[in-house]
């Protein structure tokens, strides 16, 4: 309870005889002329302050007056509240969705950031497990590619081997040819046509393999085991047909970047593998090492074509 309710406030002497005298009179300050000084002025505040009290509305509200009242004091609620709600940052604004259900938009932004994380990642898991699955479909139709080659060696004591077109043999040292026959391995029996399909290049043509291209008398190179025999189809060797430089040839490759910067390869010992690069050793995968003929080629100097 406050001081005030404890101590409730009284007239000094001086005001209750003002008062007095004033009530004496009818409660009309022009009788108080018999008054000086200070209970003059005493008298006439004490006068004012009673006039007050006849402007003070004393009858009670009509139930209509009553109803008005209310009205205009929730109108006045609502609109206040409408004006909080306006100042308030957007991501405090409550948004209403199906069946009443409310939230905020803050929170409905960070469910949405954590859906999509989410998602990114599963696509990003199944992106990963599909390319893995289909490198590792490549390497199984090279294995089953070597096996063949293996085991025509075997009975025939020679490789299966063909003339390069002629457009090939230019672009090595500008003579001719030879390139490995896998369609005569197939055909023979010894590997299944299956292992021509290389899932890595769906749809490209001729399988999607790209193989080994020798000079003539370079055919001992296919024993060295760090030769490369086969790999994903060559994405330069069109280009380079046509006479574009390396460069330009790569410039505009028909297959995303990961399957050409990290090729599946075949080994002349039979181990197939996803290269770091399209490199191996200093020998590129797709293009033509240019060394003078004298020199003749590295034991794993590498260019594939179809």
């Amino acid at each position: 309870m406050t001081d005030h309710q404890n101590n409730p406030l009284s007239l000094t002497p001086a005001d209750t005889a003002a008062f007095d005298r004033l009530a004496s009179e009818g409660f009309d300050a022009e009788l108080l002329s018999g008054l000086s000084g200070d209970e003059q002025q005493r008298g006439e505040v004490a006068a004012s302050l009673l006039g007050l009290l006849e402007h003070y509305p004393a009858d009670e509200l009509s139930d209509e007056d009553q109803q008005t009242l209310v009205d205009a004091t929730m109108a006045r609620i609502r609109r206040a509240e409408d004006d909080r709600r306006d100042r308030m940052q957007m991501d405090n604004h409550p948004v209403m969705l199906g069946r009443g259900l409310r939230f905020r938009i803050a929170e409905g932004l960070a469910v949405a950031a954590v859906i999509a994380m989410a998602t990114a990642a599963l696509w990003s898991f199944g992106t990963t497990a599909r390319d893995r699955a289909m490198s590792a479909g490549s390497r199984h139709n090279l294995g089953d590619l070597h096996a063949g080659m293996a085991s025509f060696f075997e009975a025939t004591g020679g490789h299966a081997m063909q003339d390069a077109a002629s457009p090939v043999g230019e672009l090595l040292h500008g003579g001719p040819a030879k390139t490995l026959n896998i369609q005569q391995v197939v055909l023979a029996g010894y590997c299944p046509a299956g292992a021509l399909v290389n899932p890595r290049r769906p749809g490209c043509g001729h399988g999607g393999f790209s193989f080994a291209v020798l000079a003539p008398g370079h055919e001992p190179h296919l024993a060295s085991g760090q030769m490369i025999l086969a790999g994903d189809r060559n994405p330069a060797l069109a280009g380079l047909l046509e006479g574009e430089t390396y460069t330009e040839a790569m410039s505009d490759p028909p297959w995303h970047a990961r399957l050409i910067e990290q090729p599946s390869v075949l080994f002349s010992d039979g181990h197939t593998e996803d290269l770091k690069h399209a490199t191996h050793g200093l020998d590129g995968v797709w293009r033509v090492e240019q060394a003078p003929a004298v020199a003749g080629p590295a034991p794993i100097e590498i260019f594939l074509a179809h």
